[in-house]
């Protein structure tokens, strides 16, 4: 098997050029999508501060929640959309940000199969669970992007992250710390750094996708722009 390999510095910087020179986009679809996304977590915080809350509260919250859980599952979709688009040289609109077409359910499927391997690994002494966590990372770029069921998507994931775990999981920690440096600028930091990091996870995605021929069992055409290969 070809050893495989992305350099952090240049997906990163990709990601850099890409949000600089579509900033006023992302502030956009960021405050809108993100808004959309937290939704869920606000109104369980609501729920969780209302002393002795009655029954009937509850029958009102419930539909509310999935309704708002659905959203945020629409709007993740869209960032993955929004982030290929711009891997591919292609410049995305806001509507882009709602796409959810021919995905949704499979997207779901993944991420509760997801959540279960992650779960499943934690109580196994917490390293299975970042490895699995490392190896299936992958799985609903699969969904979005190929159309991939959530049993075959995991699956490809685990071919794509095969003899490059460390180095993703290295990437992800740099991601999250670079978020969380965007954070403590005031919070307005995020709208440079989500982008940033968002951009250059989908590229870290297409440059493996493209050193994965064993992808074509799933009927994958591992080929992409030679332009997007060079970034």
């Amino acid at each position: 098997m070809t050893s495989k390999r992305f350099v952090i510095g240049d997906v990163l910087g990709f990601g850099w050029q890409v949000m600089k020179a579509n900033l006023w986009f992302f502030v956009g679809v960021g405050i809108v999508g993100g808004m959309l996304n937290i939704l869920p977590n606000i109104i369980t915080q609501i729920v969780a501060h209302i002393r002795s809350p009655k029954p009937e509260l509850f029958l009102v919250i419930l539909p509310v929640f999935i309704i708002a859980t659905l959203i945020s599952i629409v709007i993740s979709i869209g960032f993955v959309k929004i982030a290929l688009s711009f891997c591919d040289t292609r410049k995305p609109t806001f509507g882009t940000l709602f796409d959810f077409h021919g995905c949704f359910w499979r997207y779901v499927g993944v991420l509760v199969l997801y959540i279960l391997i992650l779960y499943a690994g934690f109580l196994l002494f917490i390293i299975p669970g970042i490895i699995w966590a490392v190896k299936y990372s992958l799985c609903t770029y699969f969904v979005v992007d190929k159309g991939l069921g959530p049993v075959q998507a995991l699956k490809a994931s685990s071919r794509t992250t095969m003899g490059v775990k460390w180095q993703l999981l290295g990437f992800g920690i740099l991601c999250a710390l670079i978020n969380y440096l965007g954070l403590l600028c005031l919070v307005v930091g995020i709208f440079a750094t989500y982008p940033t990091v968002l951009v250059a996870r989908a590229l870290v995605y297409r440059h493996l996708l493209a050193q994965t021929p064993e992808l074509a069992e799933f009927g994958i055409d591992t080929s992409y722009s030679q332009a997007t290969q060079d970034t």
